[in-house]
């Protein structure tokens, strides 16, 4: 009976959350709308069988032919806000304009902007169900006394968000759907990330990566395109274990199967 119960339990431990008994699952999203990622990301994940999220701010979004082509293709189409507000700190005052301060917002109007942006969007992916690309990886609007979470915002609004940059994989049992922990994976090789991705593939998590360009010249920051092109091949020989889909169809089948 002792053998029983510690068979159980292991069986338990190693079950898979993730479908058809994939070990871990990975979100790979594109931030800012680029003309690669129609270009070039999209075909590159579509001939791999696999599909990302592309997180677009409306004010910088040009073709929208083409991302309207991406979304019949089965990607995600994520809200990524209508003019990229962040707070604005040094590191950002250079491009960011002062009403587009984040400290400067209420609700009222990061709600207002966002559902505008999603209808935007509506139009372009027939209104599938999508999750929100914190800008900057802000958590929060306002200032002073006045400061307060997007959580609210986003739990109404959206299936789920990334929020910071935390170097962290997440715990498929205890997702904080309105922001979610994710890696940059711009500058890396594709060493760094396949180290990265078994770590979370040991532990049975899923893990989530935040990109910009492809390729020198696409953004300032950037993966080079070998270093991307080696990363998708390898996903797609480890298919068998690894889930890759978008933030919204993770987020989804982890709120229909383990958060219900």
């Amino acid at each position: 009976m002792l053998g029983l119960i510690v068979t159980v339990q292991l069986l338990a431990s190693n079950s898979s959350h993730f479908p058809e008994g994939k070990t871990c699952a990975v979100t790979l999203s594109y931030d800012d709308a680029l003309p690669v990622h129609y270009n070039h990301v999209a075909p590159l994940l579509e001939s791999n069988d696999m599909r990302a999220t592309f997180y677009l701010p409306i004010r910088f979004l040009e073709s929208p032919d083409k991302w309207k082509l991406v979304a019949s293709k089965g990607h995600e189409l994520g809200n990524h806000s209508l003019f990229h507000p962040c707070r604005r700190t040094a590191e950002f005052e250079s491009w960011l304009a002062e009403y587009y301060d984040l400290q400067e917002y209420t609700p009222g109007r990061f709600r207002d902007e966002l559902h505008v942006a999603n209808q935007f969007l509506d139009l372009l992916d027939g209104g599938k169900a999508r999750t929100y690309g914190n800008t900057c990886t802000n958590l929060t609007i306002g200032e002073g006394e006045d400061e307060v979470p997007l959580d609210p915002i986003l739990e109404e609004m959206f299936a789920a968000s990334r929020g910071e940059i935390t170097n962290k994989p997440v715990d498929p049992e205890r997702p904080v759907f309105t922001r979610l922990g994710h890696y940059s994976g711009d500058a890396k090789t594709f060493e760094q990330l396949k180290a990265e991705i078994e770590a979370a593939r040991e532990q049975g998590e899923w893990i989530i990566y935040m990109f910009h360009g492809v390729g020198q010249g696409t953004h300032d920051l950037f993966i080079s395109t070998e270093e991307h092109q080696k990363l998708i091949q390898w996903l797609h020989e480890e298919k068998e274990t690894i889930w890759t889909a978008p933030m919204v169809e993770v987020a989804q089948y982890l709120k229909e199967t383990n958060h219900q």
